[in-house]
């Protein structure tokens, strides 16, 4: 049968060595047989669900739990003879309990893992409503071992005649061991041992003694020194243990048939379970090669764009160590791509990765590119490629190439015709390989012209390598056309692969054939034949490439130095991070030896009260109170030293200032510059404040905010003369933050001489609100604390007497 376009496309693209090296990911016979014989999508959203159960299945791989594999045996035909009616062997009913065990195992593995493979839950559906599966494999192990063999317990009558059997040949046993030790017949055995033949115990007599012995001679040595004879004293036990083991046998047989006509009530069933494992081991066949090659999914359109990024060859990247990644962009707007450039430079491998991407993505394979790539779906791929010669039929290469053309054009037209009716491009890509060449020249370079127009005019998208700077010239000027070359390194006569996109390539086949060791003086004479403007052209083509040479080089150095800045900049901030951190640890410790002398004076002050109430002397009491408040500003100027003040004549409006006595933060509202009040927004209010009480700061980003200062006191923004109730709200604060502004608060509020401290800490976890009242059950400044009535915030709120 003739080989189709698509079939010879497949060929000269190595497609059939491509699945063949995803096959061997496969563990199954028919898992294999499926990844050789994968099938091609034309449909957009199917190719995108195909690559998708791929993504799907490799996820899975990555899973801790171990996904079972999918090695299991091929029973197409022990089903067939099943629904026949014929009795299977124990090793046939075996494997069909392998296929079942995995079936029920794959079943409800993904329905563990339906969220990360749902497309794959799909799929696996008629191995979750085969309810009959785990019923046979449990009838089927029961009675077959591991082995295939029929246990003896597969039921009460095989069981029975076993063991009688077993007991006739444990007698038989006896008796031979007594015949062999006896006297009677220590003249008569060749060798003192027994054996079996045809079914029955038999005895090494000496040919010559056999008269000696009455019995049935069985089977006689190769020398012909000895006889195998069964005496006539056991004739009548060997008969015993035969009808046994015939009983035993035909028990057997009456299970195996059994056992069977259960498996063909199941046919159907189970065949749609083999064709889910063959199609689940074909997809992580496919997982497993896309990792082999280090791909990955792409994004798919039917509108004829292509953006690979680092793309790869699939098959070099299976034999070589190192694989040129290149970028490939067509856009949808461009119909012909023309590469030109040197031989061996890498224009053929390019046309392979293209018509091989083309049919991976429709088989649903990952592509070896970037993940940022997209392919367009095309749903005919033909290429010509390689030498077409045909001696069979006495065509030249010529008209092979022709004759494949001819044939081409006819086949392409057909996707065009049949594009959907909402105006998505749906084409075909075609790859040809310097096309219309062995002919004259000038003629070969405008029928190549003539043909890329007509293709271009199909709406088909075309990738074509050539030498003629005709096309070069056509791709340069023609809209719906591009050009591309590959690089030559013409110094060390060696090919770099890599493809610069958007400029021809010139072939430098003089100067490859000067490096190479050709007479100067003939080189010279080409140069002279070479018409001067295609020798201008070659120039120019050169510098080009020369031009594109330096700017690649630039761009990749410009590239590592901007990832070198990249990773300075990383190192900076990660070493302010630390200096940070460490300026806040010594910030802590500073804080908590300012506490620490803090507390001390707070007992100081503590002892000196409880005496001044049992002498009741007024001024001793307003000098203790003086100095405690002497105290604590002292010590708060301290830990706040770190913001830097600003001197309040530079204030303007806007600016964020403290305000000491409502311990907030807030915004100007008027420059204080010759005032002795100023507005102040704070929140959503506003308030007038003496200039002598802000102060202007630098505030950090953790005090942006018009919100109280931590530890300070908290008042509504009214004048500060009206009196107002002593509230600290430490909802949202850390245990340790909220005792400290707690220890803070009563300093000030005994200060002051308030008589009480309203403390909202909220419910939580209960953790805050632990904290807080296990230190006011020591503090000594603490009369006495209860929980919120219901009208001041309940078991939120404590309500704290002072002393």
């Amino acid at each position: 049968m003739k080989d189709t376009l698509l079939d010879q496309s497949k060929k000269a693209l190595e497609w059939d060595r491509l699945l063949e090296a995803a096959a061997s990911h496969a563990k199954s016979t028919l898992g294999a047989d499926r990844c050789r014989r994968m099938a091609l999508s034309k449909d957009l959203a199917q190719a995108r669900e195909w690559l998708e159960a791929t993504s799907q299945m490799a996820a899975l791989r990555e899973i801790p739990e171990p996904l079972p594999s999918l090695s299991f045996p091929d029973v197409h035909e022990t089903l067939l003879r099943a629904e026949k009616g014929g009795a299977l062997e124990g090793v046939e009913l075996r494997d069909c309990s392998v296929v079942l065990t995995l079936a029920i195992e794959i079943g409800k593995l993904l329905a563990r893992h339906v969220a990360r493979a749902p497309l794959l839950y799909d799929l696996a559906e008629p191995l979750r409503l085969w309810s009959e599966a785990e019923g046979l494999k449990r009838k089927i192990d029961e009675a077959v071992d591991a082995d295939g063999s029929i246990k003896d317990s597969a039921t009460p009558d095989l069981r029975r005649l076993t063991r009688h059997a077993h007991d006739l040949k444990q007698t038989m046993r006896d008796r031979l061991e007594t015949i062999l030790h006896s006297k009677r017949y220590t003249e008569l055995l060749q060798e003192h041992f027994f054996a079996e033949r045809e079914g029955r115990y038999v005895v090494p007599i000496k040919a010559e003694m056999r008269g000696r012995v009455p019995g049935i001679v069985h089977d006689v040595s190769a020398s012909g020194a000895t006889v195998f004879l069964e005496p006539r004293e056991l004739v009548d036990l060997n008969n015993a243990i035969k009808v046994a083991d015939l009983e035993v046998e035909r028990e057997v047989r009456r299970i195996l048939r059994e056992l069977s006509a259960e498996l063909a009530k199941e046919i159907e069933p189970f065949r749609r379970a083999l064709d889910v494992l063959a199609e689940l081991d074909c997809i992580e066949a496919k997982a497993a090669f896309s990792h082999q090659i280090g791909a990955h999914p792409v994004r798919l359109n039917d509108q004829g764009h292509v953006d690979l990024k680092r793309a790869r060859h699939p098959l070099l990247v299976l034999t070589k160590e190192r694989v040129v990644a290149n970028d490939i962009r067509c856009e949808s707007s461009v119909k012909v791509l023309v590469i030109s450039g040197p031989n061996t430079g890498g224009k053929t491998v390019t046309l392979k990765i293209m018509g091989l991407f083309a049919l991976m993505v429709r088989a649903g394979l990952h592509l070896p590119c970037e993940p940022e790539s997209e392919m367009a779906l095309f749903q005919e791929v033909f290429a010509d490629i390689g030498d077409a010669q045909d001696l069979s039929k006495d065509l030249s290469s010529f008209s092979a190439h022709m004759t494949k053309m001819i044939q081409l054009l006819g086949e392409a037209v057909e996707p065009s015709r049949t594009a959907p009716a909402d105006g998505s491009s749906v084409t075909s890509l075609v790859l040809l390989d310097e096309p219309v060449t062995s002919t004259d020249p000038s003629e070969g370079a405008a029928l190549a012209q003539a043909l890329l127009i007509r293709f271009a005019e199909l709406g088909i998208k075309v990738v074509a390598t050539t030498h003629y700077n005709e096309l070069k010239a056509l791709a340069h000027t023609r809209p719906g056309f591009a050009n591309a070359s590959v690089e030559f390194d013409v110094p060390t006569l060696s090919p770099t692969y890599r493809l610069f996109l958007g400029m021809p390539g010139g072939s430098s086949a003089i100067e490859i054939a000067g490096r190479l060791g050709m007479d100067p003086t003939l080189l010279q004479a080409a140069r002279r034949i070479l018409e001067t403007e295609d020798q201008a052209v070659e120039v120019m083509l050169a510098d080009l490439q020369e031009t594109q040479v330096r700017l690649s080089r630039e761009l990749e150095q410009s590239r590592a130095a901007r990832q070198e800045a990249e990773k300075l900049q990383a190192e900076a901030k990660a070493l302010l991070a630390r200096l940070e951190s460490t300026e806040r640890e010594e910030r802590r410790s500073i804080k908590k030896k300012l506490m620490d002398e803090l507390l001390r004076a707070r007992v100081e002050i503590q002892a000196t009260l409880d005496s001044l109430k049992q002498e009741r002397t007024a001024a001793k009491a307003k000098e203790a109170k003086q100095r405690l408040a002497e105290l604590e500003q002292a010590t708060r100027r301290e830990l706040e030293s770190s913001g830097e003040p600003i001197p309040t004549e530079r204030l303007q409006v806007g600016d964020r200032v403290e305000l000491l006595t409502l311990g907030t933060v807030g915004t100007l509202l008027e420059a204080p510059a010759g005032k002795k009040r100023v507005r102040v927004r704070v929140g959503e209010g506003e308030v007038s404040v003496a200039v002598a009480q802000l102060v202007g700061r630098v505030i950090s980003p953790s005090e942006k905010s018009d919100r109280p200062i931590s530890g300070r006191r908290q008042v509504s923004p009214v004048a500060p003369d009206r009196e107002v109730e002593e509230v600290l709200d430490l909802r949202g604060q850390t245990a340790d933050e909220a005792l400290d502004h707690l220890i803070a608060r009563l300093d000030q509020a005994m200060a002051a001489g308030g008589p009480r401290l309203r403390i909202i800490h909220g419910h939580g976890t209960g953790r805050l609100k632990a904290v807080l009242r296990e230190y006011l059950k020591g503090s000594p400044y603490v009369a006495t604390f209860r929980p919120g009535h219901q009208s001041e915030g309940g078991d939120g709120v404590t309500i704290v007497e002072l002393k």
